[in-house]
């Protein structure tokens, strides 16, 4: 819990709002006033916003924008003639406002940088990150405008395409600059998943190097089902630990260990807490065992594990298959459910009338996007394996029958869809560094 009197301290003495700081380092955080105004303590001197920052309408010779892509926050300067105008904030929410001098720029941006905020492009984060800017005129009359790839969009779907990215700037400054004259003032600034392919943003030289994610070990090839369980259950516990940001697996938790991992996530996680709290560090203890006799690899899975619960933020969820678990707001996104107590079926079938449905057990989450599984119980290996097949709440009929030896055991299945998974996340994980 923060130190709410050093936050008054750090505000002048004047009354905060009981809110977390959006960034709390030793000599920087960035703190609510009571009524919710943003303010930026910074290197002993506190900054209050500057509305007269808005009446400099020289036009824009030169941005800087810097980001914490985990942490939703940034970093935006306008170079307009002898004077820059700064933004601090977060993501498509509230900045602070103020001005410096054009001279003082290249100080205030290495300090940002040596506070952990990466250098992007104005127009995009990261290769597959780009820049939204969203203008408003009045109370009600907004426009937003963002580059990516080789062209403008505005609006977020008017698409312009131009001869290179380099033009697709050049006319999107001209854009905001004939918006600029019209009255519109900058409203937010936030990032969107690119469409298309985007230069990767360089640091200019002698920035501090980005820190390198540490490598993960690499894993040998399963040689059986029960193995490829025991397999994919590794890969998920070492991201979990190796990133300790933006996701997690409710199983591999602990708590006492990372008490605000789960406020890493910018989610509402209230039911979460509440409806998942017995998975919540259940992997505790647990280690491959020798599989039983006939024990099919789902039994396996079960019986040592019991259940699969990844959490994952919208900033590194750019390509996972993500849904709300329990299907319902305060349930968290995940992209992996697998429990043997998500789903009744017979409620569908009662629903439907559709008898052919009772074939299917479902074991994952996301039926009511279509990002769901579920085993056909029709037809089973001689190692009681039974087919994995895609489900949704409104599927009409049961696919084709799968002949029992062609059946894919679960945990090879598991095996390969952790395997994809991962290698999105970690992507994902390693661009928000």
């Amino acid at each position: 819990m923060p130190n709410w009197k050093h936050l008054q301290k750090l505000n002048g003495g004047e009354d905060i709002w009981y809110s977390d700081p959006q960034l709390s380092l030793k000599d920087e955080v960035w703190l609510y006033s009571a009524g919710g105004e943003l303010r930026v303590w910074s290197a002993g001197t506190l900054h209050k916003p500057e509305p007269g920052a808005l009446k400099l309408t020289t036009p824009v010779k030169e941005r800087f924008t810097l980001f914490k892509p985990l942490s939703l926050l940034f970093v935006d300067v306008e170079v307009r003639g002898t004077q820059a105008v700064v933004r601090r904030g977060t993501m498509n929410g509230a900045y602070l406002l103020s001005l410096v001098e054009a001279a003082d720029v290249e100080a205030l941006v290495a300090r940002y940088r040596t506070l952990g905020f990466r250098d992007g492009n104005p127009w995009n984060a990261t290769k597959k990150r780009v820049t939204l800017r969203e203008y408003r005129k009045g109370l009600s009359t907004g426009w937003a405008i963002s580059v990516d790839g080789d062209r403008t969009i505005e609006q977020y779907r008017d698409e312009t395409v131009t001869a290179s990215h380099e033009e697709a700037i050049k006319r999107a400054e001209k854009r905001i600059r004939d918006r600029e004259k019209q009255g519109f003032i900058l409203h937010t600034v936030d990032l969107r998943d690119a469409k298309y392919p985007n230069p990767e943003p360089k640091a200019p030289k002698g920035s501090p190097k980005k820190s390198p994610a540490p490598r993960g070990p690499s894993f040998a090839k399963p040689q059986d089902a029960c193995a490829a369980v025991d397999t994919a259950i590794a890969m998920l516990k070492d991201l979990h630990e190796r990133f300790p940001k933006a996701h997690f697996v409710a199983e591999q938790l602990d708590l006492k260990k990372e008490p605000r991992r789960m406020d890493s996530l910018d989610q509402q996680l209230s039911l979460f807490k509440r409806e998942y709290k017995h998975r919540i560090g259940s992997w505790n203890g647990a280690k491959a065992l020798k599989p039983r006799k006939s024990e099919s690899s789902w039994d396996y899975f079960l019986r040592v594990y019991g259940s699969i619960t990844w959490m994952v933020d919208n900033t590194v969820d750019n390509g996972l298959p993500t849904f709300l678990c329990g299907n319902v707001t305060g349930g968290g996104w995940s992209c992996l459910e697998i429990s043997d107590d998500l789903y009744e079926i017979d409620g569908l079938v009662e629903a439907t009338g559709n008898e052919d449905l009772e074939n299917l057990f479902v074991f994952h989450g996301g039926w009511h996007v279509g990002r769901s599984f579920a085993f056909d119980h029709r037809t089973e290996s001689p190692t009681g394996e039974h087919a994995v097949v895609p489900f949704d709440e409104s599927v009409q009929g049961l696919p084709r029958k799968t002949s029992p030896a062609r059946i894919q055991p679960f945990g090879t299945w598991l095996y390969k869809h952790v395997s994809r998974l991962t290698a999105i996340a970690e992507e994902n994980l390693r661009e928000g560094l």
